[in-house]
């Protein structure tokens, strides 16, 4: 099972265009996570047409309409695993310990805010942030993430 993971996209709903290459790539995964910033509904509408189940969580910038419609965090176990997502911006500090904190009995958990992707296995819990694929802000490449899921995890960064 393959699940294609964003966040910090930050469109308006006048300009919700994803990268063509990230929608191309997000139709053949399994699941679609977003962990949050999406902005307005538009990106969400845009993912969930794309077949894959679409599992979203909403972040600090994002309208009132999608706060309204998104869970501020999730967890659930997929093919065995429990994941948890939270956009992040909850935290200041050791975002991980915090994050290991919240969800302590989580094998993956996936998070955004800081647009840096992070891909970093402590204690046995991948922690994971995609970047960004739209607004890499200070890094060098906009980014979304690869999950594989079979009887383990394997994760990648993926560079636009």
């Amino acid at each position: 099972m393959q699940i294609g993971v964003i966040s910090d996209t930050h469109l308006s709903s006048k300009s919700n265009k994803l990268p063509d290459a990230l929608l191309e790539r997000l139709k053949n995964v399994d699941l679609i996570i977003h962990a949050g910033d999406h902005v307005s509904l538009g990106v969400s509408n845009k993912l969930e047409k794309l077949g894959p189940s679409l599992k979203a969580v909403y972040g600090n910038v994002d309208q009132l309409s999608v706060k309204n419609k998104l869970p501020e965090k999730i967890t659930f176990v997929y093919h065995t695993f429990k994941i948890s997502i939270i956009h992040g911006h909850q935290f200041r500090g050791d975002i991980i310990s915090k994050l290991h904190y919240e969800f302590p009995e989580s094998d993956i958990i996936i998070f955004g805010h800081t647009h840096q992707p992070t891909q970093l296995r402590e204690k046995g819990t991948l922690f994971f942030n995609p970047g960004s694929p739209t607004d890499k802000r200070s890094q060098p490449h906009h980014t979304y993430g690869i999950i594989d899921i079979t009887d383990h995890i394997e994760a990648k960064i993926i560079n636009l």
